[in-house]
C-alpha cells in the first residue's frame, strides 16, 4: 500500500470513529486526523506553515529518541515540502 492510500484510509477510519464514538474517543480521533490531514498536505505539496512546523516537530523527536539518524529527516522543509521515506 502506498503512503497516499494508507493516509486515506487512516482519515477514513478516524472519521467514522468521530461519527460512533463518545466525547473521549472524539479527542483521541482528532489527534489522528491532525496528523493525517497535515501528511496529506505535505505530501501533496499543499503544506501550510503550522503543517511544516508539525513535521519538523516530529522529526527533530525521532531524530532525539535515536529512531531516525541525525543526518537524516523524516521531513525536510527545504525539499519542496516532501516525506524523506526513511522510516
Amino acid at each position: 500500500m502506498d503512503l497516499t492510500n494508507f493516509i486515506e484510509e487512516k482519515l477514513n477510519k478516524y472519521a467514522q470513529k468521530v461519527i460512533e464514538s463518545g466525547a473521549k474517543a472524539d479527542e483521541h480521533a482528532l489527534g489522528e486526523l491532525t496528523f493525517y490531514i497535515t501528511l496529506r498536505r505535505v505530501i501533496s505539496g499543499n503544506a501550510t506553515m503550522q503543517d511544516i512546523g508539525m513535521m519538523d516537530a516530529v522529526s527533530d523527536t525521532l531524530q532525539r529518541l535515536g529512531l531516525v539518524e541525525s543526518t537524516v529527516a523524516f521531513y525536510n522543509s527545504t525539499r519542496s515540502n516532501q516525506v524523506i521515506p526513511r522510516l
